[in-house]
This record gives C-alpha cells, structure tokens and sequence, in this order.
C-alpha cells in the first residue's frame, strides 16, 4: 500500500510540474504573439492611434479637394484602433528642424485612413529617422447622427438631397459631411461637407451639388443643423 502510496505522489507532483511547464509555455507564446502584433504596425502613438505603414503617393491629392496631379507625396496609413470616433487628428512627424504635418477628421473607432501630408510634401530622405506624434486629438462631443426623424437624406452621383420631413421649418444652415472610400480604407484625412444655406422649411426638399460625391465609394457620414 506504502509502494502504491508514494507512486501515486510521484505521479501527482509529476503532473503539477507538467502542467506549470505547460502554463509558462502558453503564457510565454500569448506574450510572443502581441509582440508580434505590434510588430506589425510601424509606429503606436497612443490612444489607440496606430501607423500601420508609410508610403509615397502618386494621384489625386485629395486633402484641400484640389485633386490636382501630385507625384511622390508622402502617405500614411493609420488605424484609430479605440472605440471612439475622432472629430479630428493631426500627427506630426519631426526630425530635427524639419517637420510635416497629416490632418484626419472623422475617422470613426476601427477604421483605416490613407491620409497624405497637408502641404503634398514629397516623401523625404530622413523619414527613416523622424518621430511621429499626436499633436493635436479630438473626440466628437456628441454621438454622429443623421437625424433621421427629422430628415430624409439621400445622393447620387455630384448631388445631395436632404428633405426636412418635421412639421417645423429649419432657418440654420444645415451640413452634409461625407468621406470617399476604397477596399475598406477612406480615401484621404479630409471629410468633404455640403452646406444648405438658409435651411429647409418643412416638407421641402432641396438638392445640391458636390462634385466629390460618387455613389460608388462616397459615404454619408453624419449631418448638422445646430
């Protein structure tokens, strides 16, 4: 009994060692992989701000909405990997007396950007070297609505439709904010805006014209009238 006794504590403390091994194996291998996930962002500037990777562009530039023809322009492509929508962002990238600057508004809790430098600025020899940062970050204050109960909005291609579906007439001026979009990333930090000067009265339905308006990739993102 005293033999089978002892085998079974052998056999008890065997296993617990086993089984820690195995738990330090398992944690050490979770802890590799977020590594590894970090690894695959370029640069993590906090608050759930991530650049996932840097560029050069070719194309539209679409940040001032000149789409005028640039070649080589530096790009970034950023994550906002929080659970919040971004009113607005600007990272800096710096290196030594040099600087330039990416502005994004509206880039909502999960998505992607491919933002361009503000001023078109090709992609410089030291970027290799330069330090990116937030300078500037804020939140929306209110959640972003359509306000559906009071508007019918709609668009087609170079044109938006907002009716005033409330019994009350709306005298401000009354915006439309949208953002183009491509294999899930939008498409530049600029969000474009339509104005309805004036605003509705009610059960009136009024039309205007956007040019950067394509059905096929533009998204209506929220509106106001406050």
């Amino acid at each position: 009994m005293n033999n089978k006794a002892n085998k079974k504590k052998v056999y008890t403390v065997i296993g617990m060692v086993v089984f820690v091994l195995l738990l330090v194996i398992g944690i050490y291998k979770l802890s590799g992989m977020q590594e590894a996930d970090e690894d695959n962002y370029r640069t993590n500037l906090g608050s759930g701000i991530v650049i996932q990777s840097v560029s050069q562009y070719s194309g539209d530039f679409v940040e001032d909405g000149s789409d005028r023809e640039v070649k080589n322009v530096w790009s970034l492509t950023v994550n906002n990997m929080s659970d919040q929508d971004i009113q607005y962002l600007r990272i800096k990238a710096e290196h030594g007396e040099d600087a330039a600057y990416f502005d994004i508004t509206t880039l909502t809790a999960g998505s992607t950007v491919q933002v361009l430098e503000s001023s078109a600025a090709e992609y410089p020899d030291w970027e290799d070297d330069c330090v990116y940062s937030i300078e500037n970050l804020a939140l929306f204050n209110k959640e972003r609505s359509l306000y559906p109960d009071l508007f019918a909005v709609s668009a087609r291609d170079g044109w938006i439709k907002v009716e005033n579906k409330g019994t009350e007439d709306i005298t401000n001026d009354i915006y439309v904010y949208y953002k183009n979009i491509e294999d899930g990333e939008f498409l530049g930090g600029i969000t474009y805006r339509l104005k309805f000067e004036g605003g509705i009265t009610a059960g009136e339905t009024r039309e205007e014209q956007s040019i950067h308006y394509k059905s096929d990739i533009s998204r209506i993102m929220y509106l106001t009238y406050e």
